[in-house]
């Protein structure tokens, strides 16, 4: 225990060095020219055990606050941080030079404050305090300059004059907390210049170290980030899921100042890193969606789930960016040219990334239709509906298995459900513009916006929505274009397949869409392709009718 006392005393004296020394000066100053005055042993007796008295009542006020010095030349030192009292908080403007009034807004850094770095309070009790003299003291402020601060140890000097002969340490804090800052005209704003020499102090008692005007600011910043924290651990805080009220130091803070308990955040993160909505993990606020910083994110996960968390967002990444694809044999990265062709960097295989067969260079790509027209040699329909392999039965009839080839047999039915899944998928969903992403539509406008990239589109003509494109807009015209339509051609007895010798298009008459094929449009899926139209039945007259409104007809 001696030895660590002994190892931090050095360091506080170092840290208080140019203070103490500024007071010794000063004390010695004042025996030199006579200024302290001779005291009786009672009195110096009476003084000392007031200033006891009054020391003992400020560590007790101040705890923490107060740094004791020891004895200095025989008298008392001892340091008090003094935090000014701001409740609402306070704008703080600093301005680049000194002494400039017309300095323009575009040099001018404001920002606001819920706590302000402390003043230093120095203070040295000469044996003739307090009956005849007030204590030496200095003021240190790294954000005030020399004349504001030479102004705060004048009106110091006159709290001591108002009541000579009492303690005033106490008093001398009180006014500091609560007045000085509306004593320097700082009520609603406080401007920090940054001095333009280190000219000589006007009072020794002064003491302020010349920084640079970013140093001050980002000092500032930091320690009221600090105390906001400190304070935040110390309360008591509601949970905004949980609804639990918990110690702060059980909350996890998010840059963007919501806070949830870590319970909460543990299971959210956890929740969407398991589901792959990792793109999903942000501020739980629903008008915030601030991002959750990768650091707290390892805390929240642990290692296992971080990784996960790693993988998940890169493949999310890679999978929003329009010119990155993946190689269809080992599914590596690989970036795309302006010819739609790419090469992976892991097998070296050449790829076309439209149809993800190898490149064909002047040859067009083959449609899903086609793929399952090519593979109807090499596989067919069974009688019970499912594929059964042409190759298969002949290596079968002539018992040579070995040639058969089992491997690449399974690949081809693979590859064939593959290709009716797509051409499933594309007939009854609309492509992200942006990433290709395949997107149906349950229910809803026609306004989409894709989970992938996050790219708003019209799901009416799939193209991307702005200003002048929007949805509603879309419908509008869709429907103008429809009614042009039926009013150009009319449908022809029950047939509900139309033609339109205009415009060159088939399509339907009962859900006005383009009908591309026949055999995929109509059916027990799609709208019927002969309908009756109802016959419009006259209503029943009634003369009671007739002679007051006349003959009613339904249209």
């Amino acid at each position: 225990m001696d030895s660590s006392q002994g190892d931090q005393e050095p360091s506080l004296e170092e840290t208080e060095s140019k203070e103490v020394r500024t007071l010794r000066e000063v004390m010695l100053r004042a025996r030199r020219d006579g200024e302290e005055p001779q005291v009786a042993d009672d009195q110096l007796r009476a003084n000392d055990q007031l200033q006891q008295d009054e020391m003992l009542a400020l560590e007790a006020i101040y705890g923490e606050k107060i740094g004791i010095f020891g004895e200095i030349a025989g008298s008392r030192c001892f340091q008090i941080h003094v935090h000014c009292e701001i409740p609402g908080g306070i704008s703080v403007s600093a301005e680049p030079f000194q002494g400039v009034d017309d300095a323009t807004d575009s040099l001018i850094h404001t920002f606001n404050v819920q706590y302000l770095a402390p003043i230093s309070l120095t203070c040295l009790m000469p044996p003739s305090y307090p009956s005849h003299n007030p204590p030496y003291f200095t003021l240190s402020v790294q954000w005030l300059g020399w004349e504001k601060v030479s102004s705060l140890c004048q009106m110091l000097d006159s709290i001591w004059v108002q009541q000579p002969g009492q303690e005033v340490v106490y008093e001398w804090v009180q006014w500091l907390q609560s007045t000085a800052l509306s004593h320097l005209g700082y009520d609603d704003r406080i401007v920090i210049r940054q001095p333009e020499c280190a000219m000589n102090p006007t009072d020794v008692r002064a003491v302020v170290q010349i920084m640079p005007l970013e140093s001050v600011i980002q000092w500032l910043v930091s320690y009221n980030e600090e105390q906001c924290h400190e304070i935040f651990l110390s309360g008591l805080h509601d949970c905004l899921i949980c609804l639990s009220e918990y110690a702060g130091i059980d909350f996890i803070k998010l840059p963007c100042l919501h806070y949830y308990c870590r319970r909460c955040m543990e299971s959210y993160s956890r929740m969407h890193v398991k589901e792959g909505t990792v793109q999903k993990l942000l501020c739980p606020h629903d008008k915030c969606k601030g991002v959750i910083p990768p650091n707290l994110l390892k805390r929240l996960l642990g290692d296992a789930d971080f990784e996960r968390w790693e993988r998940l967002i890169l493949q999310k990444t890679l999978d929003a960016m329009v010119d990155v694809t993946y190689c269809p044999r080992c599914q590596t990265a690989c970036l795309e040219d302006e010819e739609n062709n790419a090469q992976c960097s892991k097998c070296f295989f050449s790829f076309c990334t439209r149809c993800r067969e190898r490149r064909h260079i002047g040859d067009k790509c083959m449609t899903p239709e086609e793929k399952l027209l090519s593979l109807q040699n090499y596989a067919a329909p069974s009688e019970d509906g499912g594929l059964c392999l042409t190759e298969f039965k002949i290596a079968k009839e002539k018992e040579n298995r070995e040639k058969a080839r089992p491997a690449s047999i399974s690949k081809g039915i693979n590859l064939v459900h593959e290709l009716y899944s797509i051409k499933e998928i594309l007939r009854d969903s609309v492509q992200c513009p942006h990433c290709r992403t395949a997107i149906s539509r349950v229910s809803g406008c026609d306004h989409m916006v894709c989970r992938n990239c996050g790219t708003p589109f019209c799901y009416g003509c799939g193209k991307a929505t702005d200003r002048n494109h929007t949805s509603e807009q879309c419908r509008l015209d869709q429907e103008q274009r429809v009614v042009r339509q039926r009013d150009v051609v009319k449908k022809i007895g029950n047939n509900n397949h139309i033609f339109c010798w205009a415009c060159q298009v088939h399509y339907c008459a009962l859900c006005a869409k383009v009908v591309r094929k026949c055999s995929e449009h109509y059916g027990p899926r799609g709208c019927k392709q002969h309908t009756v139209d109802p016959e419009i039945a006259p209503v029943k007259k009634d003369d009671d009718l007739d002679q007051k409104f006349g003959t009613l007809k339904l249209i």
